[in-house]
Formats: structure tokens, sequence, C-alpha cells
């Protein structure tokens, strides 16, 4: 056994090795299999992560829902925003979602669902559509923001 892979554990001071294992994860009230990776106690059995390991492991867990569900990654929602010149504020405010879903979908730490997977497709292909949805939420386009500062 590599020995830098062990520590004591902290329950029973033990050996707990580092472990990595697919195991099931639930996401969203479903379970999908990922790579985990964790340290197990030979004594005790306890299961314990390090700062920083759950929140990757849970991170690939949403990338699993995303891969499975065929949903937008991170990279292209923040892709999708910028297009359409907008801060992650303006763009909640567009799509109607809550404070800090933007941020969490672009983060890859919570997955949009389908629904809104569709509206930000819709988005990106169609922009024009912005302007609908920016008028009924009340949310400035980067061309009104330049036309009100030439009218000023």
């Amino acid at each position: 056994m590599d020995t830098a892979r062990t520590e004591p554990c902290p329950v029973c001071g033990g050996t707990a090795d580092f472990t990595a294992e697919v195991r099931p994860m639930n996401v969203g009230g479903r379970s999908v299999d990922v790579a985990d990776e964790f340290y197990r106690c030979r004594n005790c059995a306890e299961e314990y992560y390090h700062p920083g390991m759950l929140d990757t492991v849970h991170k690939r867990a949403i990338a699993r829902v995303r891969e499975e569900d065929d949903l937008l990654t991170p990279e292209q929602v923040r892709g999708i925003r910028r297009k359409l010149g907008l801060t992650q504020p303006e763009f909640e405010r567009l799509l109607g979602v809550g404070t800090n879903t933007v941020v969490r979908w672009e983060r890859g730490t919570v997955p949009q669902n389908s629904a809104a997977d569709s509206l930000l497709r819709l988005l990106d292909e169609f922009p024009e559509n912005a302007r609908f949805l920016a008028e009924r939420h009340d949310v400035q386009l980067p061309a009104s923001r330049k036309a009100r500062t030439k009218a000023a």
C-alpha cells in the first residue's frame, strides 16, 4: 500500500486508505454513478473526505447528469450570456430565474432543467428573442443601453 495515500483515521486512530471507486451519488432526486475519491478506515470503516474532495465528486456527478440529459455545459451557458452582453444578475432577470441560479449553472454546481436548457438554446440560436424577454422582465440589453447613452 502506498503510505502517501494512508493517514490516521480521525474516528478510531486506525489506518485510513485513500480510495477511488465508482459509486452512486444523488443529484436532484436521482442517482448517477460517478468516480468517487475519499478515505476509508481499515478498522472502523469510517468514510470521509478532505476539504474540496466532496465538491469535486459533486461536480463530476452534475457533469454526468448534464451528459445523460444532453444539457448545455457551464462554458456554453456562460458563452450564451456573454453573447447577449449581460451580467449574471441581468441574465437571471432576463430568464426569470432565481438569484444566483446562473452563477450555479456557470460554476457547474447545479444543472439547469430541460426547460431552462431549451430556453438557453433558443436564445443562442435566435438572440432576437432576448428583446421580448428583456421588455417582459425589465432588463436593458447592451444595444438599448447604448441607445440611452447616445440620447442623453
